[in-house]
Formats: C-alpha cells, sequence, structure tokens
C-alpha cells in the first residue's frame, strides 16, 4: 500500500527555521558590507584596477558558495568534492539571467502607457470608469510583474536543483509541477513586495532623528520578512528535491521492486 506523502509546503514550513533564516540575512549582509567596502577602492593605477577585480570575485565566490551550502543543507545532499564549485557557478549563472531577464521585461514594458491610452480610448462609452488611464496602466504593471516572477520561479527551481541533486532534470520537473511551489513564489512575492512598500512609504514619526529611527525600524522589519519569504521558497525547492530522489518514496512506505523476499515464491 502507497503512503500518501504530506503536501510539500508542510514539510518546507517544517525545514523553516530560526537557524537559516538568520544564516541567509546573515550572509546577504555580509556580502552586503563587503561589496560597499569594495565599492570605496581607489582605481588610481593598473594595480589597484587588478586588485579591485579580485576582491570582486572573491566576494562573489564567498557568497555564492555560501549560497550553496545552505542549498545543500536544505536537500539533505553532502558537500562532495566538486558540488560546492558546480552550484556556485550555478547560481552565478542563475543571475546573470535573472538580470537579463528582467532587463527583457523592463524593455517589453515601456510602451505600457502608449498602450493603455489606446485601449482606453477604444474602450466602449459604459466601461470607461472600470478601464480608465490609470487602472489599464496599473494592470499592465501587475501583468509584467507576474511574468517576471515566473519567469523568475523557472530560473530558481533550474539553478536549486542543478546546485543540489543529482538528478536535476527529474528535481527541476517535480519543482515546476509543484503548486506548493508556485504558491509560495507568487503568493510570498506578492506579499514581501507589497509590505515592503507601505512599510517604506509610512511616515510615523516627524523630525529628523525619530524619522532616521523609524527607518531603519521599518527596513529591519521588512528584511526579516522578506528573509522569510526567501527561505520558504528554498526549502520547497529543498523538499521538491528530496522527494524527486527515488529513495524517498521507499523510505516513506513503499518497497523497491529488488527489496528481497521473506519466502521464495513457488
Amino acid at each position: 500500500m502507497t503512503m500518501k506523502s504530506p503536501p510539500v509546503w508542510r514539510d518546507a514550513l517544517a525545514l523553516l527555521s530560526v537557524r537559516l533564516v538568520a544564516a541567509q540575512l546573515g550572509l546577504v549582509a555580509a556580502s552586503f558590507a563587503l561589496f560597499a567596502a569594495w565599492l570605496r577602492l581607489p582605481d588610481a593605477s593598473v594595480l589597484e584596477v587588478a586588485g579591485s577585480a579580485l576582491l570582486a570575485l572573491l566576494i562573489v565566490a564567498g557568497a555564492s558558495l555560501g549560497e550553496t551550502r545552505l542549498i545543500l543543507g536544505l536537500a539533505g545532499r553532502p558537500s562532495t568534492p566538486g558540488r560546492p564549485v558546480r552550484g556556485a557557478l550555478a547560481i552565478v549563472a542563475g543571475t546573470i539571467l535573472w538580470f537579463a531577464w528582467s532587463a527583457l521585461i523592463a524593455h517589453l514594458s515601456l510602451p505600457d502607457e502608449l498602450r493603455a491610452g489606446l485601449w482606453n480610448s477604444r474602450a466602449p462609452h459604459r466601461l470607461r470608469h472600470l478601464l480608465t488611464f490609470q487602472h489599464i496602466l496599473l494592470w499592465l504593471g501587475w501583468m509584467w510583474s507576474t511574468i517576471q516572477w515566473i519567469g523568475g520561479g523557472f530560473i530558481a527551481a533550474i539553478v536549486f536543483t542543478t546546485a543540489a541533486s543529482a538528478s536535476p532534470l527529474r528535481a527541476g520537473a517535480y519543482a515546476l509541477r509543484s503548486l506548493s511551489f508556485w504558491a509560495v513564489l507568487l503568493i510570498g512575492t506578492t506579499a514581501a513586495a507589497l509590505s515592503t512598500g507601505l512599510l517604506m512609504a509610512w511616515l510615523p514619526l516627524h523630525g529628523l532623528w525619530p524619522e532616521m529611527f523609524s527607518l531603519g525600524l521599518r527596513l529591519s522589519v521588512a528584511v526579516i520578512f522578506d528573509g522569510i519569504v526567501a527561505c520558504l521558497l528554498l526549502a520547497t525547492l529543498g523538499v521538491c528535491v528530496r522527494r524527486a530522489n527515488p529513495s524517498y518514496f521507499a523510505s516513506a512506505g513503499t518497497p523497491k521492486d529488488s527489496q528481497p523476499r521473506t519466502t521464495d515464491a513457488p
């Protein structure tokens, strides 16, 4: 009898922990601090430019290797020789692909004001109060944002499974078929974007120093919430990689076909 596996999101919540969020935020903070220090390096000579380029490569390598270690831990995979390097290269390639995809979406969305004006002018008179220029422009923005994050989901699944799974095609297909993964991606990113925008636009205090304190507090809350959403998405992908492993179903109660019999068949 085959035992039904629990939903992916439930196992992902079990993997989500304070330690994971702290490690992810610590890695981001350390990378950001090193990047800010790198921007202040002088570049007046050839040696300084070469040193700056070398330091930039070291920062990228350290950040990608650190992220690979977190990914391997979530996927339950050992850090065998060569796997961290493969994961780091996959993260770098995925980051480049994400920026290229974002640039393409930004380019395609440039004529949105012309589209909104055209569709508003062609709208029936009885729908003019609904199909206003501002509404159409807002809906187009939502559409492009959704398309951008769906593409980001494909990139994240490919990068994660390439870094963590011995069978990235099987694991990637499992992740892309998972409703929990897409729900966490779309609902989580929407909630993170809306909450961050509302927190940054909220001005509860007046005066320079009270407002600076309020800004630091609101920014900290937004970063922690965004980090939790990112870690939940990583945990969801980690569960997908674990379940894509054939041994998962055997351990869940379904015997393998090669399992020896207790008695000989007649």
